[in-house]
């Protein structure tokens, strides 16, 4: 089975993929899951780890991140498409793409093919917003055994915006505030989501992405010193580098134009595009990889944590006639 999944609603797509992961038993998962990262795998890569028989159980996952965005050539690509058509009944493909996949690509007729068989999955994860941003809001409380009130989940959505990432770790913060069987309301909403910590880190970022890396280190070291976890805080770099990017692609747009494409308040998107022209866009996504590598390193224990973030400020905050 092949699945293409794809949408600029990354939360959603890790946690469908997290449902396909815990169809392997733990005490097997080493042996039959294997991820791959689309800059560094070559198609033959992918076509070897889905070859190979599963061990312990009766399939094999494997998950090739931004595998179509990174096939570039149409050498590469026909070459994906070779090891897409030869995965085997065994062996679950996860195609895992923050892009849309051009819908004119052979490989990508090919699944829709395979879908109508039923050997395929295709699916989209577009941002939430509306009436269903708050309904999922309400869905991930109960999913931590707490009530959250529509009323306070909309005020919750105009504090954060639309980032899923930002709003699970909200609604995780509020839940253990009330405790189990607890009522978020607005007043818990006032009450932790503006506190002190987060003014600090909005600081850091500010001031990380605005290139002003000597604030940014005393900002960080700050934080570390109040015990706020280093990956909270790589998550919310890597969050305000996806919307540097997101600005940066769409060019010069209207504030509330440029909300609505990336899904922010006109504020941040115009704050966003800002920071970008701060970067060329080879610097910007240079930026936005070491970040996603610095936290799949701290997670693999190659190296700390903090050491990480620093090393990120030294290299990204300052401008390149100042870089230290």
């Amino acid at each position: 089975m092949v699945y293409l999944y794809y949408g600029a609603n990354d939360f959603a797509r890790k946690h469908a993929i997290n449902a396909l992961k815990a169809l392997i038993p733990a005490d097997v998962a080493d042996l039959n899951l294997t991820v791959l990262d689309g800059k560094a795998a070559k198609p033959a890569d992918i076509h070897t780890a889905c070859a190979a028989y599963p061990l312990l159980h009766d399939r094999r996952l494997v998950i090739a991140r931004d595998a179509l965005k990174q096939a570039r050539s149409s050498e590469a690509r026909e070459a994906l498409r070779s090891a897409i058509k030869a995965v085997p009944d065994t062996t679950d493909l996860v195609l895992d793409e923050a892009d849309a996949p051009d819908q004119r690509l052979a490989l990508i007729k090919d699944l829709h093919k395979q879908a109508q068989a039923g050997h395929a999955e295709i699916r989209e994860f577009k941002p939430l917003e509306g009436v269903e941003l708050v309904t999922w809001v309400v869905n991930q409380a109960r999913e931590q055994n707490v009530t959250l009130r529509t009323d306070a989940a909309q005020h919750l959505i105009d504090y954060v915006g639309t980032d899923s990432w930002m709003l699970h770790n909200e609604i995780s913060k509020l839940a253990a505030y009330v405790s189990q069987g607890g009522t978020i309301t607005s007043a818990e909403v006032d009450l932790l989501v503006t506190d002190e910590t987060e003014t600090n880190l909005f600081a850091f970022i500010d001031a990380l992405c605005g290139r002003h890396g000597d604030q940014a280190l005393q900002h960080l070291h700050g934080l570390l010193t109040d015990g706020v976890a280093p990956l909270y805080i790589l998550t919310m770099i890597a969050r305000q580098a996806r919307l540097m990017l997101l600005t940066q692609q769409a060019g010069r747009m209207n504030p509330n134009d440029l909300a609505r494409l990336i899904g922010q308040k006109p504020f941040v998107a115009r704050k966003a595009a800002e920071q970008a022209r701060l970067f060329t866009p080879a610097e910007l996504q240079t930026f936005h990889d070491q970040v996603l590598s610095s936290d799949h390193g701290i997670k693999t224990g190659q190296f700390g944590a903090e050491a990480a973030l620093e090393i990120l400020v030294a290299t990204f905050g300052y401008a390149p006639r100042q870089r230290r």
